[in-house]
């Protein structure tokens, strides 16, 4: 056997290094920055959709005390209705409180139909910021999933699985953007 077998290593360290490369093994790497990148959205829009459903739950409560009110108001209206039509049927001569009575009918149902208007606008308020939370709650759990599938891709070498994890990712992206638009 010869004693001094030359093995050129730095030719056979570039060799492996391409065929590593040319293996397909190369896209590993972009798993973890698609990961990577669904994570940072998935993020803001977990902050978004607990921001939006405080606030719709802020609408929805202002709408019901607008409705409180509005039905006061109504009332008030009805009281002093009964309190004016009590007046003239018993014949009385008191102008004054009947003018008083009349002007407070009037008051109140002049407050209903902008209270009523106001609760609206904040019930829709609600309604909307609830449907986007929604957009923003799809895009976290579908962002969630394109990351869970870029680990299974990565620790399986299964680059199907992968291609999946970005489907998943870019419709989880399509409702982030959808979460601003509505």
């Amino acid at each position: 056997m010869p004693e001094n077998i030359d093995v050129d290593t730095d030719n056979l360290r570039e060799r492996i290094a391409e065929e590593h490369e040319h293996s397909g093994e190369a896209w590993i790497r972009y798993v973890g920055l698609s990961a990577a990148l669904f994570a940072v959205i998935a993020a803001i829009a977990a902050l978004r959709s607990g921001d939006l459903i405080n606030e719709a739950l802020i609408h929805q409560i202002q709408a019901s005390d607008t409705w409180n009110e509005y039905q006061a108001s109504r009332q008030k209206e009805h009281i002093y209705t009964v309190a004016a039509d009590g007046l003239k049927d018993s014949g009385s001569h008191n102008s004054a409180r009947l003018h008083s009575y009349n002007a407070q009918i009037a008051k109140e149902a002049g407050k209903e139909a902008p209270l009523a208007s106001k609760a609206r606008a904040l019930e829709e308020d609600s309604a909307g910021e609830v449907a986007r939370h929604h957009a923003f709650e799809y895009a976290v759990a579908l962002l969630q999933v394109g990351i869970a599938l870029g680990a299974v891709a990565a620790l399986a070498r299964s680059k199907p699985a992968w291609y999946v994890s970005l489907a998943s990712g870019v419709i989880g992206i399509f409702f982030f953007i959808k979460g601003f638009t509505l």
